[in-house]
């Protein structure tokens, strides 16, 4: 009896140990340049607008933000990419913060940290988002639906449709890009 104890131990950890050979092994060099903490270096609209109030319409927001108080400068905007216990993209995005002060209206943007997960193929260096409804709708209510990802030479592209509140005290739709560049391993 002890033997065939023995023996189906044996064969047991033989089995497992070979198991543990067929696991694909991760392409790491893929990984060490994904995963990782981006800042962002570029945000622009696909058409210009007057978010500022100063009567110019420009693309690029870092020069038509007017920010709220105490909140985060798209300078110091980031991402990062880990691969944990979920594999996970989180990024800050802006969203308009208005009120109505007796028809004076007031626009400022603030920015909101979200969490998407992805999906991380090292094998084939592919990373791709996993579909989520409920983080779909998260981004709704910062009037933001991500409607492309991709990464490339160390650069997350965000393309997202937004809307801003202007000076006007109206919604107006936009396309935005967005793009974070790495800047270290350290998340």
């Amino acid at each position: 009896m002890k033997n065939l104890v023995i023996i189906l131990l044996a064969f047991v950890s033989f089995s497992c140990s070979l198991d543990d050979d067929n696991s694909p092994v991760e392409n790491q060099e893929y990984l060490d340049e994904l995963l990782g903490r981006y800042e962002l270096k570029a945000a622009y609209l696909e058409n210009p607008i007057d978010l500022n109030g100063d009567g110019i319409e420009g693309t690029n927001l870092f020069q038509e933000v007017e920010y709220c108080n105490m909140s985060k400068h798209l300078e110091s905007y980031w991402a990062t990419i880990i691969d944990r216990n979920i594999q996970s993209l989180n990024f800050d995005i802006p969203y308009s913060d208005h009120y109505n002060n007796y028809e004076n209206y007031t626009n400022c943007l603030r920015h909101k940290g979200v969490f998407r997960e992805l999906n991380i193929d090292s094998q084939n260096e592919s990373v791709t988002l996993v579909p989520n409804q409920y983080e779909e709708d998260f981004m709704l209510e910062f009037q933001a639906k991500l409607i492309d990802f991709s990464w490339e030479n160390r650069v997350i592209y965000l393309t997202l449709e937004k809307e801003f509140y202007t000076p006007e005290g109206e919604w107006a739709n936009v396309i935005l890009y967005m793009e974070y560049e790495w800047v270290s391993d350290k998340t």
